[in-house]
């Protein structure tokens, strides 16, 4: 699914433009099961609340949002628990929306490695933008630490995964410079934008709008 600069993009809009290093690490959190190795389609379910082979629901997903939130004090963590469960979200919203039409419209032969091929082009172009606003959410990670989220990830599972994203995203080699076809910049951005107003408007309907105002750090 969407690949972790889209996941920043969106933290972004929705911390008006302030997004802290543990908002952007629990918004990849969902994802450090890949630092196990080999998965299955099961253990990859369970982290993203899949359940009977559906994606979550945005009242699952609110609801277990929720459940998280008093486990901790700290405001760190609630950060973390608002950006894991808003990675489960926009997941669901790019499956069901970008993919399913990408899908109806691929006519090559390997969709998969198509779609590997954008999704990297995008992260590198994604990263370009924030480096030109002045952000630099692949550094801000460093300055997060990782949290156990019983019993879907564990913290050596984030921080590994962490580092993996990190060393993929410095190495310029991995940008295959192509134009994307499907997965535009113009069409990402506006899922996004799109994305982030129905997280915030569901963060209103459950009362707790007040965890997408950013601490002001001196």
């Amino acid at each position: 699914m969407p690949w972790p600069m889209v996941h920043f993009a969106v933290s972004n809009q929705l911390y008006a433009g302030k997004p802290t290093p543990y908002l952007l690490l629990g918004s990849i959190a969902p994802d450090s099961l890949h630092a196990r190795g080999q998965t299955t389609r099961e253990e990859k379910g369970r982290t993203h609340l899949v359940q009977n082979d559906q994606l979550a629901s945005p009242a699952l997903i609110m609801q277990t949002l929720q459940s998280y939130l008093d486990e901790r004090p700290q405001v760190e963590w609630k950060d973390y628990i608002v950006g894991y469960f808003t990675h489960i979200y926009t997941d669901m919203k790019w499956t069901h929306h970008l993919y399913a039409e990408y899908k109806e419209q691929y006519r090559g032969e390997d969709i998969r490695h198509s779609y590997h091929q954008e999704a990297a082009q995008l992260e590198f172009e994604l990263q370009r933008i924030a480096q030109e606003q002045g952000d630099d959410p692949v550094s801000m990670l460093l300055q997060a630490e990782g949290y156990a989220v019983e019993p879907l990830v564990t913290v050596s599972e984030v921080t590994k995964y962490r580092d993996m994203k990190i060393e993929w995203l410095n190495d310029a080699a991995n940008e295959p410079y192509i134009v994307p076809i499907y997965f535009t910049l113009e069409r990402v951005e506006e899922f996004v934008r799109v994305t982030s107003e129905e997280l915030q408007k569901l963060f209103e309907q459950y009362d707790i709008e007040h965890l997408l105002q950013p601490i002001k750090i001196d």
